[in-house]
């Protein structure tokens, strides 16, 4: 992934997990807002408390001792700055707490840009769609298709695919990593509602592409953008870049 997809953009990360990865972009890349969403409850309180490790760390880093001439400290040099012992951090949990922004605070800048929220980004019928109105620039969906299949069946998965794309500003992107097909079956009887959903799946992960960009969905084009080769078995997955045209434009 590219720097200049997210730098000043609004993102959505659905199935966001406890963070780690939309802490590291909202923190690194600079995105004007990164919102994360994730249906667990569990995993939101634990990526909501992740945005004070991330602080901690920042914190830690600034406070790291300054390398000194001699033994003694340089004459005129500002003192070192005191840094907590590695203990209190251990026992007591992340030492830095999120800052809330105030009036005159750069709401863009890392950790006012990014909340977590609790949701589920699969509607519960079709006709809710035609509500959903554009909000993002960079919508990523990064390994999620195969517990929306399992979970909510074909139409499930469809009918995120189309709300990502009405949840897009025209010019704007869907960052797609699927797992592969030869994945569900290590999952196909975790309950009797997900069992049944896998007998019937039809709309195969190679099928997505052409599935995005049809008539049924609207994306305009798109590319492989990564395929990871030196990684286990398991997380060699491609990564898609869909983009949703002007209008006007195909």
């Amino acid at each position: 992934m590219k720097p200049e997809w997210f730098r000043g953009r609004e993102v959505l990360d659905v199935g966001c997990n406890v963070g780690h990865l939309t802490l590291s972009l909202a923190k690194k890349w600079e995105p004007a807002r990164m919102v994360g969403l994730d249906i667990d409850g569990a995993l939101i309180h634990s990526a909501r408390q992740n945005i004070r490790h991330y602080l901690s760390e920042e914190m830690q880093q600034e406070q790291q001792p300054q390398p000194q001439d001699g033994p003694g400290e340089r004459e005129g040099a500002p003192p070192a700055k005191k840094t907590f012992p590695a203990s209190l951090a251990a026992s007591r949990g992340p030492i830095a707490a999120p800052r809330v922004p105030q009036d005159g605070v750069d709401a863009t800048v890392f950790p006012n840009n990014v909340i977590f929220v609790k949701g589920n980004y699969v509607l519960e019928r079709d006709e809710l769609l035609e509500a959903q109105k554009p909000e993002y620039d960079v919508i990523l969906c990064l390994s999620v298709t195969k517990w929306v299949q399992l979970n909510w069946g074909d139409e499930g998965l469809k009918r995120l695919f189309r709300r990502a794309y009405r949840h897009l500003r025209p010019g704007g992107v869907f960052i797609l990593e699927p797992q592969a097909w030869s994945s569900y079956k290590k999952r196909k009887n975790l309950t009797e509602t997900i069992s049944r959903h896998y007998q019937r799946i039809k709309l195969k992960p190679d099928q997505f592409p052409s599935f995005l960009t049809s008539s049924e969905v609207g994306f305009s084009s798109y590319e492989l953008v990564a395929m990871p080769r030196n990684t286990p078995k398991g997380f060699q997955r491609p990564i898609y870049l869909f983009r949703k045209g002007h209008p006007g434009t195909h």
